[in-house]
């Protein structure tokens, strides 16, 4: 890594009605003119975004991003102050707060935007009274607001007056700032996308939540286009690995700039899901010129994208200005947004900044009463750590993902995890969480199930694992995992490849007994001789339901394709234990003379030992795995269904 990606990043951006001189102001810092556009350079007025860097005396390296004052270009000036560390708010003192200064104003509060420091620019175009009413008008427009303390400093971009003191102010606002967090999760939100000879394709913007290398691939959201790094610059400068905070341009290879524009995020593969429906506490602006109404449509400025929405109030039916409910924008496409970010609202027409807030859910949920909706949303925005993790576990997911659902950091999400579990209130399943209650909502939906099923079926042994599982939705490996877990706390039994209720046992209707009365009285003739399965089901009506349950209740056991009554296997397992044990083999002829059974029925019956682990069969002779003692007990346990998953 070189010495500048080690160097401490931050980003501010301009802030300002048009033509109090933010551009100016921005070139007499830094030496480099921001309006790069021919246009802007004609008409002297920003109409896009312009970047420029600073080196302070810190030796913190700054990011600055120019946005356009017109009311015009709103929408570029949105795409430009979405992941800053500070404002430069620049008021011309010839000219005092104007309107498009409030309408910034408003943006930076939505945007939670903290700290700043305010230019008084043009100060050579006034007297020291005029300069002194001007601070005043200022200093009363940022009351109440997040702003309210800023510094304010004198400059004149024509004369340089205070612009040493501005880079001092600035560097002190900054030192104040926490830290850019890394989640491990990079994400670049796309605010230019251009080509460049020599390179290929190049976007920008502000680096946050992790750190991209040189040579990592990269997922273009949403859309999903992969590419890969090419190079890494930060302040003109190649770096082999950009951290968070920094203002950062991505030489991509394998995606092609028509592929690309303004509002897109570049991610790590498979870290960040687009959504389309975005929960948060949206405020009204005071100023606004009426209520937010439910289902009105909206633009909606997150990150550097724009995207057209409705508002589903979920508190009433509309928010008034200056009021502050629960809602869900729905959006006509999908954002790459995460849990914490901020929006803003803004009206088509007549274009008006009406409301924002801060991201807090990004599940896409949509429930259909606006109470669940409403109580999911209050749950996910739980004041604790573990508290936000624990309502993101509403079905079985992994920790990372939870913890990007609540917007957790990974130690926060570590701690949370641990706690909840070792409280009880999360429950792990194989590589996945889920809450306790919903883990009991899982469990008793089971139940209902099987029991269902019993009603419905009272000869089966129970519903098959993977019918249970399929019904859930749940993956192999999570079903698995719940399966298993519903089986040690006793909710539900296994019987062999099914599952039922713990108290559930084949049930037969007076016919049946009847008929199977018959049916055994038939097999007890000749144990080891007894009908077929079919002679059993046409003449004693023993159907295979009815088979099976016999089986299952332990009144008949299967050898192979045949059944037999438990007391015959037993027979039959004792006369070839006896002869294996004095001769020290037995044979298929010898095992049928010994018995006084047939050859077919020999053959399944020996098998059934070898597959029991209790004889092995030798070329044409059985030899016993088991001691003779170890070998009956072990007949025992299985033909009388006491063997595990019996």
């Amino acid at each position: 890594m070189t010495a500048v990606a080690e160097a401490r990043f931050r980003v501010i951006a301009t802030a300002g009605h048009v033509d109090h001189g933010k551009s100016t102001l921005v070139k007499a810092l830094t030496g480099t003119d921001p309006d790069r556009l021919r246009e802007e350079q004609v008409r002297g007025m920003t109409i896009d975004l312009g970047f420029a860097h600073l080196r302070l005396g810190s030796g913190t390296e700054v990011g600055i991003v120019d946005v356009p004052g017109h009311a015009d270009f709103i929408r570029n000036m949105l795409a430009g102050v979405g992941s800053i560390d500070a404002v430069l708010f620049v008021i011309a003192a010839d000219e005092g707060v104007m309107p498009q200064t409030r309408e910034h104003l408003a943006i930076l509060s939505l945007l939670g935007i903290e700290r700043g420091v305010v230019a008084l620019s043009k100060r050579d175009l006034v007297d020291d009274a005029w300069a002194a009413l001007a601070a005043d008008d200022v200093r009363s427009a940022l009351r109440g607001t997040p702003l309210a303390d800023a510094p304010i400093v004198e400059v004149s971009s024509a004369t340089r007056r205070g612009l040493d003191e501005l880079v001092t102010t600035l560097d002190q606002v900054l030192r104040d700032a926490p830290p850019r967090r890394d989640l491990g999760r990079p994400r670049l939100a796309i605010d230019r996308a251009f080509t460049m000879s020599g390179f290929g394709t190049v976007v920008t913007g502000t680096l946050v939540d992790g750190s991209f290398t040189v040579g990592e691939e990269i997922e273009i959201l949403p859309g999903a286009a992969r590419a890969r790094i090419r190079g890494l610059q930060t302040h003109r400068r190649p770096v082999e690995e950009a951290t968070p905070g920094a203002r950062v341009a991505l030489n991509l290879t394998g995606v092609d700039r028509n592929e690309l524009e303004r509002g897109m995020v570049v991610s790590r593969p498979g870290s960040l899901t687009p959504v389309s429906v975005l929960g948060l506490r949206l405020r009204a602006l005071a100023s606004a010129s009426g209520a937010i109404e439910h289902d009105e449509l909206v633009k909606v400025h997150v990150g550097t994208a724009e995207i057209m929405g409705r508002v589903s109030v979920l508190e009433g039916d509309a928010i008034g200005p200056g009021e502050e409910r629960w809602a869900q924008l729905r959006l006509a496409e999908p954002a790459a947004a995460v849990v914490g970010d901020h929006l803003v609202l803004r009206r088509p027409s007549p274009p008006e900044t009406v409301g924002g807030g801060r991201v807090a859910d990004i599940s896409g949920e949509r429930p259909r009463r606006r109470s669940d909706a409403l109580d999911m949303l209050v749950r996910r925005s739980a004041p604790s750590p573990a508290a936000r993790l624990l309502a993101a576990l509403d079905a079985p997911r992994s920790a990372a993902d939870a913890a990007a659902r609540a917007g957790l950091s990974p130690g926060e999400r570590d701690a949370a995890a641990s706690a909840l579990v070792s409280s009880g209130s999360a429950v792990p399943l194989g590589d996945t969480l889920l809450s306790k209650a919903a883990y009991d909502a899982l469990a008793t939906r089971v139940e209902r199930m099987l029991a269902m099923a019993h009603r419905r079926s009272p000869l089966r042994s129970g519903l098959p694992r993977e019918e249970v599982r399929a019904a859930l939705g749940l993956t192999g490996k999570t079903g698995a995992a719940l399966i298993a877990r519903l089986i040690a706390d006793a909710r539900v039994a296994e019987r062999g490849p099914a599952l039922a209720l713990p108290g559930h046992r084949p049930a037969l209707d007076p016919e049946q007994e009847t008929a199977w009365a018959r049916a055994q009285a038939a097999l007890a003739r000749d144990p080891l001789r007894p009908p077929s399965v079919s002679e059993l089901e046409t003449e004693f009506g023993i159907s295979g339901d009815l088979l099976a349950a016999l089986v299952e209740r332990g009144d008949l056991a299967r050898a192979g394709d045949a059944v037999f009554l438990p007391d015959g296997i037993v027979a039959f397992a004792s006369a070839v234990i006896a002869e294996v044990a004095s001769a020290g083999k037995v044979t298929v002829a010898r095992a049928r003379d010994l018995t006084g059974s047939s050859r077919k029925h020999v053959l399944p019956l020996l098998q059934f030992l070898d597959d029991h682990g209790i004889t092995r069969r030798i070329g044409d002779d059985r030899v016993l795995v088991l001691d003779p003692a170890a070998a009956r007990s072990r007949v025992a346990q299985v033909v009388r269904g006491k063997e595990t998953g019996a």
